[in-house]
Protein backbone atom coordinates (compact mmCIF):
# COMPACT_ATOMS: atom_id res chain seq x y z
CA UNK A 1 0.00 0.00 0.00
CA UNK A 2 2.90 2.34 0.64
CA UNK A 3 4.07 2.04 -2.99
CA UNK A 4 0.63 2.80 -4.43
CA UNK A 5 0.12 5.72 -2.00
CA UNK A 6 3.39 7.22 -3.25
CA UNK A 7 1.58 7.80 -6.56
CA UNK A 8 -0.17 10.78 -4.99
CA UNK A 9 3.01 12.70 -4.12
CA UNK A 10 4.58 11.77 -7.45
CA UNK A 11 1.58 13.02 -9.44
CA UNK A 12 1.73 16.32 -7.54
CA UNK A 13 5.33 16.72 -8.68
CA UNK A 14 4.42 15.58 -12.20
CA UNK A 15 1.68 18.19 -12.47
CA UNK A 16 3.98 20.90 -11.07
CA UNK A 17 6.76 20.33 -13.61
CA UNK A 18 4.38 19.67 -16.51
CA UNK A 19 2.96 23.20 -16.09
CA UNK A 20 6.27 24.85 -15.19
CA UNK A 21 6.50 26.83 -18.43
CA UNK A 22 9.17 29.51 -18.17
CA UNK A 23 8.78 30.04 -21.91
CA UNK A 24 5.22 31.44 -21.79
CA UNK A 25 6.04 35.06 -20.83
CA UNK A 26 8.77 35.28 -23.51
CA UNK A 27 7.23 33.23 -26.31
CA UNK A 28 5.96 36.19 -28.36
CA UNK A 29 9.28 38.13 -28.10
CA UNK A 30 11.07 34.88 -29.03
CA UNK A 31 8.98 34.56 -32.19
CA UNK A 32 9.59 38.20 -33.08
CA UNK A 33 13.35 37.85 -32.54
CA UNK A 34 13.34 35.13 -35.20
CA UNK A 35 11.50 37.29 -37.71
CA UNK A 36 8.04 35.70 -37.52
CA UNK A 37 5.02 37.79 -38.50
CA UNK A 38 1.60 37.80 -36.80
CA UNK A 39 0.11 35.29 -39.23
CA UNK A 40 2.90 32.82 -38.49
CA UNK A 41 2.57 33.37 -34.74
CA UNK A 42 -1.15 32.58 -34.71
CA UNK A 43 -0.63 29.66 -37.10
CA UNK A 44 1.79 28.11 -34.62
CA UNK A 45 -0.71 28.47 -31.77
CA UNK A 46 -3.53 27.18 -33.98
CA UNK A 47 -1.41 24.08 -34.66
CA UNK A 48 -1.25 23.41 -30.93
CA UNK A 49 -5.02 23.89 -30.48
CA UNK A 50 -5.81 21.62 -33.44
CA UNK A 51 -3.43 18.91 -32.24
CA UNK A 52 -4.99 18.99 -28.77
CA UNK A 53 -8.48 18.65 -30.26
CA UNK A 54 -7.45 15.68 -32.41
CA UNK A 55 -5.52 13.88 -29.68
CA UNK A 56 -7.64 14.62 -26.59
CA UNK A 57 -9.99 11.63 -26.71
CA UNK A 58 -7.59 9.09 -28.33
CA UNK A 59 -5.01 9.82 -25.62
CA UNK A 60 -7.59 9.20 -22.88
CA UNK A 61 -8.59 5.97 -24.58
CA UNK A 62 -4.92 4.98 -24.76
CA UNK A 63 -4.68 5.44 -20.99
CA UNK A 64 -7.69 3.15 -20.50
CA UNK A 65 -6.23 0.47 -22.79
CA UNK A 66 -2.48 0.39 -22.05
CA UNK A 67 -2.56 2.00 -18.60
CA UNK A 68 -2.07 5.34 -16.84
CA UNK A 69 1.67 4.90 -16.23
CA UNK A 70 2.71 4.12 -19.85
CA UNK A 71 0.63 7.03 -21.14
CA UNK A 72 2.24 9.48 -18.72
CA UNK A 73 5.67 8.11 -19.64
CA UNK A 74 4.88 8.88 -23.28
CA UNK A 75 3.85 12.43 -22.39
CA UNK A 76 7.00 12.88 -20.32
CA UNK A 77 9.14 11.96 -23.33
CA UNK A 78 7.48 14.39 -25.75
CA UNK A 79 7.58 17.56 -23.62
CA UNK A 80 11.38 18.02 -23.40
CA UNK A 81 11.59 17.03 -27.07
CA UNK A 82 9.26 19.86 -28.04
CA UNK A 83 11.13 22.36 -25.87
CA UNK A 84 14.45 21.25 -27.36
CA UNK A 85 13.14 21.87 -30.88
CA UNK A 86 12.17 25.38 -29.78
CA UNK A 87 15.54 26.03 -28.14
CA UNK A 88 17.82 24.77 -30.90
CA UNK A 89 16.00 25.79 -34.08
CA UNK A 90 14.94 29.13 -35.46
CA UNK A 91 12.40 28.59 -38.23
CA UNK A 92 8.64 28.78 -38.54
CA UNK A 93 8.15 25.12 -39.56
CA UNK A 94 10.30 23.80 -36.73
CA UNK A 95 8.35 25.94 -34.26
CA UNK A 96 5.15 24.35 -35.61
CA UNK A 97 6.77 20.95 -34.99
CA UNK A 98 7.71 22.01 -31.45
CA UNK A 99 4.10 22.95 -30.66
CA UNK A 100 2.91 19.63 -32.10
CA UNK A 101 5.27 17.72 -29.77
CA UNK A 102 4.12 19.79 -26.77
CA UNK A 103 0.50 19.13 -27.73
CA UNK A 104 1.18 15.38 -27.75
CA UNK A 105 2.74 15.67 -24.29
CA UNK A 106 -0.18 17.62 -22.84
CA UNK A 107 -2.84 15.44 -24.46
CA UNK A 108 -1.24 12.36 -22.86
CA UNK A 109 -1.70 14.01 -19.46
CA UNK A 110 -5.26 15.19 -20.05
CA UNK A 111 -7.69 13.01 -18.17
CA UNK A 112 -4.96 10.48 -17.38
CA UNK A 113 -3.61 12.28 -14.30
CA UNK A 114 -7.05 12.61 -12.70
CA UNK A 115 -7.87 9.00 -13.58
CA UNK A 116 -4.63 7.86 -11.93
CA UNK A 117 -5.43 9.80 -8.75
CA UNK A 118 -8.94 8.36 -8.57
CA UNK A 119 -7.88 4.78 -9.33
CA UNK A 120 -5.09 5.05 -6.75
CA UNK A 121 -7.59 6.19 -4.12
CA UNK A 122 -9.94 3.38 -5.12
CA UNK A 123 -7.21 0.85 -4.42
CA UNK A 124 -6.52 2.58 -1.09
CA UNK A 125 -10.29 2.62 -0.41
CA UNK A 126 -10.18 6.39 0.04
CA UNK A 127 -12.13 7.53 -3.04
CA UNK A 128 -14.38 9.70 -0.86
CA UNK A 129 -11.38 12.02 -0.38
CA UNK A 130 -10.82 12.49 -4.12
CA UNK A 131 -11.81 16.19 -4.10
CA UNK A 132 -9.16 16.86 -1.48
CA UNK A 133 -6.39 15.16 -3.46
CA UNK A 134 -7.48 16.52 -6.83
CA UNK A 135 -7.60 19.98 -5.27
CA UNK A 136 -4.04 19.61 -4.02
CA UNK A 137 -2.93 18.38 -7.44
CA UNK A 138 -4.54 21.41 -9.08
CA UNK A 139 -2.81 23.59 -6.50
CA UNK A 140 0.60 22.22 -7.52
CA UNK A 141 -0.27 22.82 -11.17
CA UNK A 142 -1.20 26.46 -10.63
CA UNK A 143 1.77 27.10 -8.32
CA UNK A 144 4.05 25.74 -11.04
CA UNK A 145 2.45 28.06 -13.58
CA UNK A 146 2.70 31.06 -11.26
CA UNK A 147 6.33 30.48 -10.31
CA UNK A 148 7.40 29.92 -13.91
CA UNK A 149 5.61 33.08 -15.08
CA UNK A 150 7.80 35.19 -12.80
CA UNK A 151 11.03 33.22 -13.25
CA UNK A 152 10.68 33.00 -17.02
CA UNK A 153 10.65 36.76 -17.42
CA UNK A 154 13.63 37.11 -15.08
CA UNK A 155 15.65 34.45 -16.92
CA UNK A 156 15.00 36.16 -20.25
CA UNK A 157 16.76 39.26 -18.97
CA UNK A 158 20.04 37.30 -19.26
CA UNK A 159 19.28 36.12 -22.80
CA UNK A 160 16.06 35.21 -24.57
CA UNK A 161 16.87 31.53 -25.11
CA UNK A 162 17.65 30.85 -21.42
CA UNK A 163 14.03 30.09 -20.33
CA UNK A 164 13.86 27.41 -23.04
CA UNK A 165 17.12 25.80 -21.92
CA UNK A 166 16.01 25.76 -18.27
CA UNK A 167 12.64 24.35 -19.28
CA UNK A 168 14.28 21.43 -21.06
CA UNK A 169 15.98 20.49 -17.78
CA UNK A 170 12.82 20.88 -15.64
CA UNK A 171 10.65 18.92 -18.08
CA UNK A 172 13.24 16.12 -18.17
CA UNK A 173 12.36 15.46 -14.51
CA UNK A 174 8.96 14.18 -15.65
CA UNK A 175 10.37 10.97 -17.10
CA UNK A 176 11.83 9.50 -13.87
CA UNK A 177 8.65 10.57 -12.05
CA UNK A 178 6.46 8.75 -14.58
CA UNK A 179 8.68 5.67 -14.57
CA UNK A 180 8.41 5.43 -10.77
CA UNK A 181 4.58 5.42 -10.75
CA UNK A 182 2.72 2.22 -9.85
CA UNK A 183 -0.19 1.22 -12.09
CA UNK A 184 -3.33 0.91 -9.91
CA UNK A 185 -5.39 -2.27 -10.07
CA UNK A 186 -8.39 -1.68 -12.31
CA UNK A 187 -10.50 -3.05 -15.14
CA UNK A 188 -8.66 -2.44 -18.41
CA UNK A 189 -10.48 -1.60 -21.61
CA UNK A 190 -10.51 -4.36 -24.23
CA UNK A 191 -11.91 -3.84 -27.72
CA UNK A 192 -11.59 -5.45 -31.14
CA UNK A 193 -11.98 -2.12 -32.95
CA UNK A 194 -10.45 0.80 -30.99
CA UNK A 195 -11.85 3.45 -33.36
CA UNK A 196 -15.43 2.23 -32.99
CA UNK A 197 -14.91 1.82 -29.25
CA UNK A 198 -13.80 5.46 -28.92
CA UNK A 199 -16.92 6.55 -30.82
CA UNK A 200 -19.06 4.33 -28.58
CA UNK A 201 -17.63 5.81 -25.36
CA UNK A 202 -17.88 9.35 -26.70
CA UNK A 203 -21.52 8.81 -27.64
CA UNK A 204 -22.19 7.32 -24.22
CA UNK A 205 -20.63 10.38 -22.54
CA UNK A 206 -22.89 12.74 -24.50
CA UNK A 207 -26.07 10.65 -24.19
CA UNK A 208 -25.90 9.75 -20.48
CA UNK A 209 -27.88 12.57 -18.82
CA UNK A 210 -25.82 13.22 -15.71
CA UNK A 211 -22.45 12.95 -17.42
CA UNK A 212 -23.56 15.09 -20.38
CA UNK A 213 -24.63 17.94 -18.12
CA UNK A 214 -21.44 17.69 -16.07
CA UNK A 215 -19.44 17.85 -19.31
CA UNK A 216 -21.37 21.00 -20.31
CA UNK A 217 -20.62 22.44 -16.87
CA UNK A 218 -16.90 21.70 -17.27
CA UNK A 219 -16.84 23.05 -20.84
CA UNK A 220 -18.44 26.36 -19.83
CA UNK A 221 -15.94 26.96 -17.06
CA UNK A 222 -12.92 25.63 -18.99
CA UNK A 223 -13.48 27.62 -22.18
CA UNK A 224 -14.38 30.92 -20.52
CA UNK A 225 -11.45 30.64 -18.11
CA UNK A 226 -8.95 30.61 -20.97
CA UNK A 227 -10.74 33.44 -22.77
CA UNK A 228 -10.73 35.43 -19.52
CA UNK A 229 -6.97 34.96 -19.03
CA UNK A 230 -6.15 36.61 -22.36
CA UNK A 231 -8.98 39.16 -22.09
CA UNK A 232 -7.69 40.17 -18.66
CA UNK A 233 -4.36 41.19 -20.20
CA UNK A 234 -6.28 43.47 -22.58
CA UNK A 235 -8.12 44.86 -19.56
CA UNK A 236 -4.86 45.57 -17.68
CA UNK A 237 -3.48 47.27 -20.78
CA UNK A 238 -6.58 49.47 -21.01
CA UNK A 239 -5.93 50.58 -17.44
CA UNK A 240 -2.39 51.64 -18.34
CA UNK A 241 -0.75 49.00 -16.14
CA UNK A 242 2.88 48.37 -17.04
CA UNK A 243 3.55 45.25 -19.08
CA UNK A 244 6.28 44.46 -16.56
CA UNK A 245 3.57 43.79 -13.96
CA UNK A 246 1.59 41.39 -16.15
CA UNK A 247 3.66 38.39 -15.06
CA UNK A 248 3.21 39.26 -11.38
CA UNK A 249 -0.57 39.69 -11.76
CA UNK A 250 -0.74 36.44 -13.72
CA UNK A 251 1.15 34.70 -10.90
CA UNK A 252 -1.35 36.05 -8.34
CA UNK A 253 -4.16 34.83 -10.59
CA UNK A 254 -2.69 31.32 -10.63
CA UNK A 255 -2.11 31.27 -6.86
CA UNK A 256 -5.71 32.31 -6.22
CA UNK A 257 -6.86 29.48 -8.46
CA UNK A 258 -4.58 27.09 -6.58
CA UNK A 259 -6.04 28.22 -3.25
CA UNK A 260 -9.57 27.69 -4.56
CA UNK A 261 -8.83 24.14 -5.65
CA UNK A 262 -7.16 23.31 -2.34
CA UNK A 263 -10.27 24.45 -0.44
CA UNK A 264 -12.83 22.74 -2.68
CA UNK A 265 -13.24 19.73 -0.39
CA UNK A 266 -13.69 21.89 2.72
CA UNK A 267 -16.11 24.31 1.03
CA UNK A 268 -18.26 21.50 -0.39
CA UNK A 269 -18.35 19.88 3.05
CA UNK A 270 -19.35 23.16 4.71
CA UNK A 271 -22.10 24.35 2.32
CA UNK A 272 -23.05 21.22 0.38
CA UNK A 273 -22.52 20.19 -3.23
CA UNK A 274 -25.55 22.08 -4.57
CA UNK A 275 -24.36 25.47 -3.31
CA UNK A 276 -20.73 24.73 -4.16
CA UNK A 277 -21.65 23.98 -7.79
CA UNK A 278 -23.71 27.19 -7.91
CA UNK A 279 -20.90 29.48 -6.70
CA UNK A 280 -19.30 29.77 -10.19
CA UNK A 281 -22.37 31.78 -11.27
CA UNK A 282 -20.44 34.66 -9.72
CA UNK A 283 -17.94 34.28 -12.59
CA UNK A 284 -20.54 35.61 -15.03
CA UNK A 285 -21.30 38.53 -12.75
CA UNK A 286 -17.58 39.37 -12.57
CA UNK A 287 -17.35 39.41 -16.37
CA UNK A 288 -20.29 41.83 -16.51
CA UNK A 289 -18.67 44.01 -13.83
CA UNK A 290 -15.42 44.15 -15.82
CA UNK A 291 -17.46 45.24 -18.83
CA UNK A 292 -19.27 48.00 -16.96
CA UNK A 293 -16.43 49.34 -14.81
CA UNK A 294 -12.90 50.14 -15.89
CA UNK A 295 -10.92 50.44 -12.67
CA UNK A 296 -7.92 48.89 -10.93
CA UNK A 297 -10.34 47.93 -8.15
CA UNK A 298 -11.94 45.36 -10.51
CA UNK A 299 -8.70 43.35 -10.50
CA UNK A 300 -9.57 42.00 -7.05
CA UNK A 301 -12.77 40.54 -8.54
CA UNK A 302 -10.78 39.02 -11.41
CA UNK A 303 -8.68 37.32 -8.74
CA UNK A 304 -11.94 36.12 -7.11
CA UNK A 305 -12.90 34.67 -10.49
CA UNK A 306 -9.68 32.67 -10.57
CA UNK A 307 -10.45 31.36 -7.07
CA UNK A 308 -13.86 30.16 -8.27
CA UNK A 309 -12.29 28.55 -11.34
CA UNK A 310 -9.93 26.58 -9.09
CA UNK A 311 -12.75 25.67 -6.72
CA UNK A 312 -15.00 24.24 -9.43
CA UNK A 313 -12.44 21.93 -11.06
CA UNK A 314 -12.11 19.25 -8.33
CA UNK A 315 -15.89 19.31 -7.83
CA UNK A 316 -16.95 18.42 -11.36
CA UNK A 317 -14.05 15.97 -11.80
CA UNK A 318 -15.17 14.16 -8.64
CA UNK A 319 -18.78 13.99 -9.84
CA UNK A 320 -17.78 12.60 -13.24
CA UNK A 321 -15.40 10.05 -11.68
CA UNK A 322 -18.15 8.78 -9.39
CA UNK A 323 -20.34 7.95 -12.36
CA UNK A 324 -17.94 6.02 -14.59
CA UNK A 325 -16.03 2.76 -14.39
CA UNK A 326 -12.27 2.44 -14.37
CA UNK A 327 -12.26 0.88 -17.86
CA UNK A 328 -13.51 4.12 -19.49
CA UNK A 329 -12.50 6.73 -16.90
CA UNK A 330 -9.65 8.46 -18.75
CA UNK A 331 -11.59 8.48 -22.04
CA UNK A 332 -14.68 10.10 -20.51
CA UNK A 333 -12.54 12.68 -18.71
CA UNK A 334 -10.83 13.42 -22.02
CA UNK A 335 -14.24 13.93 -23.65
CA UNK A 336 -14.94 16.54 -20.96
CA UNK A 337 -11.60 18.25 -21.61
CA UNK A 338 -12.17 18.17 -25.37
CA UNK A 339 -15.59 19.77 -24.93
CA UNK A 340 -13.88 22.69 -23.18
CA UNK A 341 -11.23 22.94 -25.90
CA UNK A 342 -13.83 22.83 -28.66
CA UNK A 343 -15.92 25.51 -26.94
CA UNK A 344 -12.81 27.68 -26.64
CA UNK A 345 -11.91 27.24 -30.32
CA UNK A 346 -15.43 28.42 -31.25
CA UNK A 347 -15.91 31.16 -28.64
CA UNK A 348 -12.44 32.76 -28.54
CA UNK A 349 -12.48 34.07 -32.15
CA UNK A 350 -16.05 35.32 -31.64
CA UNK A 351 -14.97 37.16 -28.50
CA UNK A 352 -11.99 38.67 -30.33
CA UNK A 353 -14.15 39.75 -33.26
CA UNK A 354 -16.64 41.37 -30.88
CA UNK A 355 -13.81 43.30 -29.20
CA UNK A 356 -12.58 44.56 -32.60
CA UNK A 357 -16.09 45.41 -33.84
CA UNK A 358 -17.36 47.00 -30.65
CA UNK A 359 -15.31 47.27 -27.45
CA UNK A 360 -13.66 45.16 -24.76
CA UNK A 361 -16.26 46.30 -22.23
CA UNK A 362 -19.22 45.16 -24.32
CA UNK A 363 -17.47 41.90 -25.14
CA UNK A 364 -17.05 41.21 -21.40
CA UNK A 365 -20.76 41.93 -20.84
CA UNK A 366 -21.81 39.55 -23.62
CA UNK A 367 -19.42 36.87 -22.32
CA UNK A 368 -20.77 37.28 -18.78
CA UNK A 369 -24.41 37.19 -19.87
CA UNK A 370 -23.80 34.13 -22.03
CA UNK A 371 -21.99 32.35 -19.20
CA UNK A 372 -24.79 33.13 -16.71
CA UNK A 373 -27.46 31.88 -19.13
CA UNK A 374 -25.57 28.69 -20.01
CA UNK A 375 -24.60 27.84 -16.44
CA UNK A 376 -28.12 28.52 -15.16
CA UNK A 377 -29.59 26.15 -17.76
CA UNK A 378 -27.11 23.42 -16.82
CA UNK A 379 -27.73 23.78 -13.09
CA UNK A 380 -31.52 23.89 -13.48
CA UNK A 381 -31.43 20.79 -15.69
CA UNK A 382 -29.25 18.93 -13.19
CA UNK A 383 -31.50 19.96 -10.30
CA UNK A 384 -34.71 19.02 -12.10
CA UNK A 385 -33.70 15.82 -13.92
CA UNK A 386 -30.65 14.55 -12.01
CA UNK A 387 -30.96 15.66 -8.36
CA UNK A 388 -28.70 12.78 -7.31
CA UNK A 389 -25.72 14.75 -8.63
CA UNK A 390 -25.95 17.01 -5.61
CA UNK A 391 -25.81 14.08 -3.19
CA UNK A 392 -22.25 12.76 -2.96
CA UNK A 393 -23.07 10.41 -0.06
CA UNK A 394 -24.14 6.93 -0.95
CA UNK A 395 -24.08 7.77 -4.64
CA UNK A 396 -20.71 6.41 -5.62
CA UNK A 397 -21.00 4.25 -8.76
CA UNK A 398 -17.34 4.01 -9.55
CA UNK A 399 -16.92 0.30 -10.27
CA UNK A 400 -17.03 -0.65 -13.95
CA UNK A 401 -20.32 -2.20 -14.93
CA UNK A 402 -22.26 -1.15 -11.78
CA UNK A 403 -24.66 0.68 -14.09
CA UNK A 404 -25.61 -1.23 -17.26
CA UNK A 405 -25.04 1.80 -19.51
CA UNK A 406 -21.59 2.32 -18.10
CA UNK A 407 -20.29 -1.07 -19.18
CA UNK A 408 -20.17 0.25 -22.77
CA UNK A 409 -19.28 -3.22 -24.08
CA UNK A 410 -17.30 -3.39 -27.29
Amino acid sequence: MRRIRANLLKIYAYKFFSEFYLIVPVLIPYYVSHGLNSTQVFTIQATYALAILLLEIPSGYLADVIGRRPTLILGAAFLPLGLAVYAFTDRFLTFVLAEAFIAVANSMRSGCESALIYDTLLELREAEYYKRYEGRAFLFTRVGTAASAVLGGAAALAFLRLPFLINIATSALLLPLALSLVEPQRTKRLARNPFLDILRITRFSLVHGEIRHLIFYAALIGSTSIIAIWASFLYYESLGISVGLFGVIFAVFQLASAFGSSRAHAIEKAIGMRKALTLPLLIGAIFVLAGLVRSVAVIRFIILYSFLWGLSTPLFLDLINRRIGSDIRATVLSVAMMAGSLAYVVLAPLFGRFVDASSLGRAFIVLGAGFLAGMTLVLVSLSRHHPGVFDTKGNDRRAAGDIPALSCRS
